[in-house]
């Protein structure tokens, strides 16, 4: 039976702007579990933290460990993977204001935002790209086939 390790931390910063619930905290952990286990190849034994945090906050680690000088939403960052592939360590750093407007934009709760983003996420880790057009679209089917199914069950789950 695979091992996993989650933690999920909040920033001051970003409990300010917008907290995060222990439901949705929950939620966030089964996404992962059902997508981690079905698409990053051998794993056996996962260790993730995800962080969430201000645009202040991300706009400094993009800046710092990417050299980028622009708002994301999500950052993904592999700590380490074992040679054979079965163990990975991982982070993922969210904006919860990036997260907020990104729901306004396409029309989508808050909860499903941060969902989506977990899933983007781990889709890095699993090798997807979303660095061409091509690449791009094939990371949205698997994105869109997650969220379908989490919010199946999601609605589902009377407890």
């Amino acid at each position: 039976m695979p091992s996993f390790e989650f933690s999920f931390h909040q920033t001051a910063a970003a409990r300010r702007a917008l907290p995060i619930s222990s439901k949705l905290r929950g939620a966030i952990k089964r996404s992962v579990e059902t997508v981690a286990f079905r698409e990053i190849d051998q794993l056996a034994n996962f260790e993730l933290s995800i962080i969430a945090m201000s645009d202040e906050e991300l706009l400094d680690i993009n800046r710092t460990s990417l050299g980028h000088d622009f708002l994301t939403d999500v950052i993904t960052f592999k700590i380490e993977r074992s040679a054979g592939g079965e163990s990975l360590e991982a982070e993922i750093y969210i904006s919860v204001e990036r997260a907020r407007e990104n729901a306004r934009r396409f029309k989508q709760t808050f909860e499903k935002e941060i969902i989506h983003l977990v899933i983007h996420g781990i889709l890095h880790l699993a090798g997807y790209s979303d660095k061409s057009p091509v690449a791009k679209k094939r990371m949205r089917n698997r994105e869109r086939y997650y969220l379908a199914e989490i919010f199946t069950w999601s609605r589902n789950d009377r407890s």
